[in-house]
């Protein structure tokens, strides 16, 4: 696999994360390919395309802290959550200006990264923005060669910081003048089981070498080792995988552009068939809603030549609804519609002068609006009712212009 491994050193002079100064070479299978080149963001995309490489952005900077945190069986499920404000007595600001990134849980403890995230998404826009796609991102000292109960410690001699990787997932940059101190600290912090039992020290030169073992603690100095080697020849490309900063809401976005190239002339292929087969469809689509339409309208106008007022719904079901009611009635709650009108129909018709304004009949249960000049013979219609052997019931009556409104309500008398 092609990586090239990409430095961004925040100590450089002038150095912008909106236009950044960037080293970078090609490792192959663990080995590395040619000189290193530094240059702009446009120069190292012109390098992945070439090599065909995958990007490791390291980063050289005090603003990435690491830190092992323990946390309860509770919290796992909610730890990106939670864990921010476990740590805010930690952070000079508020939770919401920095970026979390977590590695690997063991047990009850994981390694947690913070950074403040205004500069590190300016950075990783910036490169991206070129063409570049960034596959991990992480701090240099993590790529320092370590094993269980090893510190390795690097000094190039050409700035006044080392680099400590001393656990998996975990170290930091510190000035050289408190390396003494710091070392003595962490040792004294963690459990015996953790602590070093070999030091191996990285310089460039052999005097390098002797100033970084002078600034070791007194009982970290028998176990240290010291290899002259460069700052290319102590970095570890086997460790997999790495701790990757490209979390949450810096996590990576997918290759829309890469994918898109390659799958351009199928996808052209495949839009011109779609656009013919859902043309023909619409045009299919289209003449069935206009025939589906023409049958709604003739629909609706048959049903209002029956039922002229009223809400439609299912004019089909509405129709059998109203014929159901005009049905001999053998429910056994009354007489049907035809057999009452039978009855009332003769004594309406001989009545003078009394009109009928509206019907209406629901299972045995017939009511009338019907309008006289005075209300004795809308009494005496009630009376012949009466007589037929219906129950007729005076519901109410009112003054009209031309004499007296009523309602009836006539049933079968039992």
């Amino acid at each position: 696999m092609n990586r090239l491994i990409v430095i961004y050193d925040s100590f450089l002079p002038d150095q912008n994360p909106l236009e950044p100064t960037l080293t970078w070479r090609l490792a192959q299978d663990g080995d590395w390919m040619g000189p290193e080149t530094r240059g702009t963001v446009e120069q190292l995309a012109d390098a992945q395309v070439e090599a065909g490489a995958e990007i490791w952005l390291t980063l050289t900077t005090p603003e990435v802290v690491m830190v092992n945190q323990e946390f309860s069986a509770k919290e796992k499920r909610h730890l990106t959550n939670l864990m921010p404000y476990e740590l805010e007595d930690q952070l000079l600001g508020n939770v919401e200006d920095f970026h979390f990134a977590y590695g690997h849980i063991v047990e009850d403890q994981v390694t947690v990264a913070y950074t403040p995230i205004d500069w590190l998404t300016i950075l990783i826009d910036s490169i991206e923005k070129a063409g570049v796609e960034i596959t991990t991102c992480l701090p240099l000292f993590l790529l320092l060669p370590w094993e269980a109960n090893q510190w390795s410690i690097r000094w190039l001699g050409d700035d006044n910081l080392a680099e400590i990787h001393y656990g998996k997932d975990l170290g930091f940059l510190i000035e050289l003048d408190l390396l003494k101190d710091a070392l003595e600290s962490l040792s004294a912090t963690l459990e015996e089981k953790h602590r070093p039992k070999e030091i191996k020290l990285f310089g460039q030169t052999f005097e390098d070498l002797q100033v970084l073992q002078n600034h070791l603690p007194e009982s970290l100095q028998e176990m240290a080792t010291s290899q002259q080697w460069d700052q290319w020849l102590s970095l570890s490309l086997e460790t997999l995988p790495p701790f990757n900063l490209r979390q949450q809401s810096l996590g990576r976005s997918l290759p829309v552009n890469r994918w898109w190239a390659q799958w351009r002339p199928a996808a052209i292929a495949a839009g011109i068939a779609a656009a013919l087969y859902l043309g023909g469809n619409w045009m299919q689509t289209h003449q069935l809603k206009q025939e589906q339409q023409a049958l709604i309208a003739e629909t609706e106008r048959t049903y209002r030549t029956v039922m002229p007022r009223g809400a439609l719904a299912d004019p089909e079901l509405q129709l059998r609804n109203q014929l159901s009611k005009f049905k001999s009635n053998s429910s056994g709650s009354g007489p049907s519609v035809v057999g009452m009108l039978a009855q009332i129909t003769p004594m309406i018709t001989q009545a003078d002068e009394i009109s009928v304004r509206n019907m209406n009949f629901i299972e045995g249960d017939m009511r009338l609006n019907i309008e006289s000049p005075s209300f004795q013979q809308i009494d005496r219609l009630r009376a012949q009712l009466e007589d037929q052997k219906l129950a007729a019931e005076l519901l109410g009556t009112s003054s009209v212009p031309n004499g007296v409104q009523a309602r009836l309500r006539i049933r079968s008398n039992p």
